[in-house]
């Protein structure tokens, strides 16, 4: 009995110790083919990322970190049925090489999904560009399983006015329920992708500005009046009528489909004859709360010509442009009386340089992507998926209520039936 029982102890231990290594061994498979998957799928991911992105850093002033932003993962974002159209202005900035969306974002781990199945089940992030959807019933079923808080998200740099191009037989409140963020040149959007912005130069930065703009003629090479770039003909604003009657008192060139003067390019390529003027109108098809776009950003500003505006109120421009670096119609009466201050201000080269005094401390960022400009759209749009923000939820059952022509748009304050000299 006693014998048995050695044995038994012994055969138990025995057993035991197998145990004890198979365990181990088991634990070192297990940890091995859990590392070899992970890094399978950071390759993947790499891979993936790569495919759609050729990186080649040729921008300048990263954003500064955002304590708001909290890396922890890779996300993927699906640009919904129109990849090609979007990704030729978000990547390519309507050029034909790759950019790197991410050269002056604080954030890299975001990769664009083209597949849109597989981007509808896997993608953090589905963007619809508003206002080419031909109406609610185009959109897809959301798949039952798809990521925690995955977010729809509207884009649109149109004015609520325009929104729907591709039909008007619906309205926003026909999407309500649907989407979880905006993404729109407004601010108070979840994804805010302005068309351009004011940046406040370092100290070191404006003292070597104040050196080159301080004795600096903006003036001298200029030797034609006003222009124009409209290719859109038509506008709630009344501003092609708003043209004809400042025609009659200055001189003013129109480029584009709306006029005589041929200059190449729309979006794609610059009309560098711009910097010949001294003014440019900044000329909105849709007075609408902060719809300022590329007209002022690029067609003015980025020519160092002084922009004559009319489009969102007074105090929008104010918010977002450099200290005294416009004139808004809306200051003036009339036609009559806006030529007549041009005039004042092209006879005075002490007054004319009085708007740019600004640029020795502020400089103008592009982010449209149009001609060949920086775009900052899915670097923004990648910050927002680590912000805090992103463990939110969210849905827009009101939509009408955050984008509406009624609320956000308004009626010119000129009417040509009083003000015809």
């Amino acid at each position: 009995m006693a014998r048995w029982l050695r044995a038994s102890r012994s055969i138990l231990f025995h057993h035991i110790l197998c145990f004890v290594t198979c365990l181990l061994l088991y634990h070192i498979v297990l940890t091995y083919v859990w590392k070899k998957h992970k890094n399978s799928n950071d390759i993947k991911l790499q891979d993936r990322f790569s495919e759609s992105l050729q990186i080649r850093s040729n921008f300048h002033e990263k954003r500064e970190p955002n304590s708001d932003i909290q890396t922890r993962r890779n996300y993927s974002i699906l640009f919904w049925k129109e990849s090609k159209r979007m990704l030729k202005r978000f990547l390519r900035s309507y050029g034909s090489d790759e950019l790197d969306p991410f050269a002056l974002c604080s954030v890299r781990n975001c990769y664009i999904e083209t597949d849109n199945e597989r981007g509808l089940l896997e993608s953090d992030a589905v963007v619809f560009h508003l206002h080419r959807i031909a109406g609610p019933h185009k959109l897809p079923l959301r798949p039952r399983m798809h990521p925690p808080l995955q977010r729809w998200v509207f884009f649109t740099d149109e004015s609520p006015l325009n929104t729907f191009l591709v039909t008007n037989q619906y309205q926003m409140s026909d999407y309500n329920g649907v989407f979880n963020w905006s993404m729109t040149y407004r601010r108070d959007s979840d994804v805010y992708v302005p068309y351009g912005r004011t940046v406040l130069m370092s100290l070191d930065e404006q003292q070597i500005a104040q050196e080159g703009f301080r004795n600096r003629n903006f003036a001298a090479d200029k030797t034609k009046f006003a222009a124009i770039l409209i290719s859109n003909c038509g506008g709630s604003n009344k501003r092609l009528q708003y043209l004809r009657e400042l025609k009659k008192h200055i001189p003013l060139d129109t480029f584009g489909k709306c006029g005589k003067a041929v200059c190449p390019g729309h979006f794609r390529m610059d009309c560098a004859l711009l910097r010949e003027y001294k003014f440019y109108l900044a000329f909105e098809n849709s007075n609408c709360r902060e719809y300022i776009t590329e007209k002022l950003w690029w067609n003015a500003f980025q020519k160092e010509i002084v922009p004559v505006v009319m489009g969102a109120p007074r105090d929008d421009y104010e918010e977002v442009c450099p200290p005294h670096s416009f004139i808004h119609v809306d200051d003036f009466e009339s036609p009559f009386s806006l030529a007549e201050y041009l005039i004042r201000v092209n006879g005075s080269d002490d007054i004319y340089n009085t708007f740019f005094r600004w640029k020795e401390n502020y400089k103008v960022v592009n982010e449209h992507g149009y001609f060949g400009s920086y775009t900052s759209h899915i670097c923004r749009l990648c910050e927002a998926l680590n912000s805090r923000r992103n463990n939110e939820t969210k849905v827009y059952d009101r939509l009408e209520n955050f984008w509406s022509a009624k609320l956000d748009c308004f009626r010119p304050q000129w009417s040509i039936s009083k003000n015809v000299n």
